[in-house]
């Protein structure tokens, strides 16, 4: 494992490798100004970086693996989610803010919602939450059958989506209320995400495929070379082309008719975690080589 985040431009080649942590990079996302970067590691710590690769700030409080992290909307503060069951509001100084303590697992994925007035979380417990950001619950989305491993706000903030190990993604009204299930995996689904405009849904699942569907339910596309199982997928800005990333150690850029366009090939181990920088025109890359690339 060479324990580091990878900045790429669109073309495949590397810009900048993110050095530092001291075991795999299970997180990756960019800024809301694409100026600086934030990846978790399973060495219990966030990092916030310049895209020079200089660490500003690591934000330590966890007591295991950091799974998952987020932006706010404003970029003033951050999200992590750990193994250690909990999620952590922190401000950019490395101060953490908020404690939110519920479930009885892992937490795998957290997300602001657009507004940045809640957050969600998703966990080995099989459910996802929704929360204030005091550390309030508000709503629990529970019908998965096996650990929530994914999850995502709609552009509109008024629908959820999450993926599970039970092979389906399920979307939500933000009352609990399942509204569709995703079913067309033959193992896992590892992440979700929305198309920028809300009108289709992402998965990559542990079948080694990622697959494009419509909010009905009915599958429009699937993105077929990877090797190894998918753990990571994201849209592009624009929504025109997807990014995959897998454990054959290598992301994907793809046009939304299944073509691959470009393979991001840097890394020496799994690539667990992919972001669209906000202009669209550089990628990041974190991976259980314990980098990240830019």
């Amino acid at each position: 494992m060479d324990k580091t985040a990878k900045l790429w431009d669109i073309g495949g080649q590397e810009i900048q490798s993110f050095i530092g942590h001291s075991s795999s990079v299970n997180a990756v996302a960019f800024s809301p100004d694409g100026k600086t970067i934030l990846t978790g590691s399973y060495d219990k710590t966030a990092k916030l970086w310049d895209l020079g690769g200089q660490e500003i700030q690591s934000f330590i409080g966890h007591s295991s693996s950091v799974n998952a992290v987020a932006f706010s909307p404003d970029g003033k503060t951050i999200l992590t989610g750990s193994w250690d069951n909990t999620a952590k509001l922190w401000d950019i100084g490395g101060q953490e803010i908020q404690s939110f303590i519920g479930h009885s697992s892992s937490v795998n994925v957290v997300a602001f919602s657009p507004n940045g007035k809640t957050i969600l979380t998703g966990s080995y417990d099989k459910t996802a939450k929704l929360w204030e950001i005091g550390g309030q619950e508000i709503q629990s989305f529970i019908g998965h059958s096996s650990s929530v491993n994914a999850a995502a706000f709609s552009p509109d903030g008024k629908t959820i989506l999450t993926g599970s190990y039970d092979k389906t993604a399920k979307l939500w009204d933000i009352g609990g209320q399942e509204i569709q299930s995703f079913i067309g995996h033959s193992f896992g689904v590892s992440a979700v995400a929305f198309s920028p405009d809300g009108k289709t849904i992402l998965t990559g699942s542990w079948d080694n495929t990622a697959k494009l569907w419509d909010l009905g339910g009915q599958e429009i596309q699937s993105f077929i070379r990877h090797s190894s199982g998918v753990s990571a997928v994201a849209f592009s800005p624009d929504g025109k082309t997807i990014l995959t990333g897998s454990w054959d150690n290598t992301a994907k850029l793809w046009d939304l008719g299944g073509q691959e366009i470009q393979s991001f090939i840097r890394h020496s181990s799994g690539v667990s975690a992919v972001a669209f920088s906000p202009d669209g025109k550089t990628i990041l890359t974190g991976s259980w080589d314990n980098t990240a690339k830019l």
